[in-house]
């Protein structure tokens, strides 16, 4: 954690899930913590547990004019953000001929276009300063799970803008993470009832690979071993995805069944 000790380190979606275990890491290293989130409450309890906490931001990062708040306070008190942790997002579960589509501007706009925006925005306005910006990606990138019609596509969409940017030869400031399902309130987060996808992975553990890849400036960062395994052996032997997508599935029919007959 050494790169860290007091370090200028932003962290979006602050307020609960693999956010708040973000902070709770960090808080022993360094104060300079600006941390952000769409409630007010939620602040509320930062503050209390992170008393001496450098900056609080509330910023709804689902409209387009999400990200002024947060480069509003770092221009107003620091020359230079040295992390940006960009976590906030938000999922969507349900067959692909319900999801949500008229919030689709809203999902995009909080999944990809927010963290894309805020971290050239830093490049942008501290140019000579090295950052390293972070953005929660997700294993459902690469692995589709039937219900997330909606939610994949944003993480798809970030992948493979951070691909042709590490092609151009200038993504060396970037990392992408791609957590398998956590044991936080994502899932009720996207929906009443929604079926938790195996494995399933602790906020602490996701929190620490986080940390630990970008302080070593890894390109992309994969909690889960298991995961990160099927996905190489999946390529050998071709039935992985199939299977658990198979599995996925029936719980899939199972919630839409129970949902129907409500």
């Amino acid at each position: 954690m050494k790169p860290y000790k007091d370090a200028q380190v932003v962290v979006t979606g602050a307020g609960s899930g693999i956010g708040l275990e973000l902070i709770r890491q960090l808080y022993p290293h360094t104060k300079n913590i600006v941390a952000v989130d769409v409630l007010s409450e939620h602040l509320d309890r930062l503050r209390e547990e992170f008393p001496n906490i450098k900056g609080l931001v509330l910023a709804d990062l689902s409209k387009k004019e999400g990200n002024a708040p947060i480069l509003k306070w770092i221009q107003s008190h620091w020359k230079g953000v040295d992390f940006c942790f960009a976590n906030a997002g938000k999922a969507s579960y349900a067959s692909a001929a319900d999801q949500d589509w008229a919030n689709m501007d809203q999902l995009f706009q909080l999944n990809v276009h927010s963290p894309i925006q805020l971290g050239m925005a830093l490049k942008q306005i501290f140019p000579t300063h090295p950052l390293r910006h972070v953005i929660t990606c997700s294993a459902i990138a690469y692995w589709a799970i039937p219900g997330y019609s909606l939610y994949s596509s944003t993480k798809a969409a970030i992948l493979q803008w951070a691909d042709c940017l590490w092609a151009e030869g200038d993504g060396d400031w970037l990392t992408l993470v791609f957590p398998i399902a956590t044991a936080t309130a994502f899932f009720e987060a996207a929906g009443p009832n929604i079926p938790r996808a195996f494995p399933i992975q602790r906020p602490q553990e996701v929190a620490k690979s986080m940390l630990t890849g970008a302080a070593k400036g890894k390109k992309k960062i994969f909690p889960s071993t298991l995961f990160k395994n099927m996905l190489f052996l999946n390529r050998l032997l071709f039935v992985l995805q199939p299977l658990a997508q198979a599995l996925e599935f029936q719980k899939f029919k199972n919630w839409v069944a129970s949902k129907n007959s409500q």
